[in-house]
């Protein structure tokens, strides 16, 4: 497993960080959100939906360890508007380098 620190961006221009040892930068996302409780009082189903159906991510840096910006697109669903996005670093020195784009 790898070290990720994820952050969530808010419409208030609040921030949650958290570090996860994840397999990837998708798992990292996906227990960073559910387990920040900064989202404990948001619709649980509707950001598991937004994770599954509307999640954008965009691999930042090739063939260095990975840093990633992600946002969704599910602008229509008053549950998670206030969700803008964030980033994922993989921070653990030991770490995979990436090679490939995401």
């Amino acid at each position: 497993m790898n070290l990720y620190t994820v952050t969530i961006d808010f419409e208030d221009r609040t921030r949650a960080v958290m570090q996860i040892e994840a397999v990837d930068e998708i798992e990292a996302l996906k227990r960073a959100i559910i387990e920040s409780e900064a989202i404990e009082h948001y619709d649980k189903q509707a950001i598991e939906d937004t994770l599954e159906h509307y999640l954008c991510i965009t691999h930042l840096a090739m063939k260095y360890k990975g840093a990633w910006l992600w946002h969704h697109v599910n602008f229509d669903n008053e549950a998670v508007e206030d969700i803008y996005g964030g980033t994922i670093v993989q921070t653990d020195k030991n770490g995979a380098v990436r090679n490939y784009g995401s």
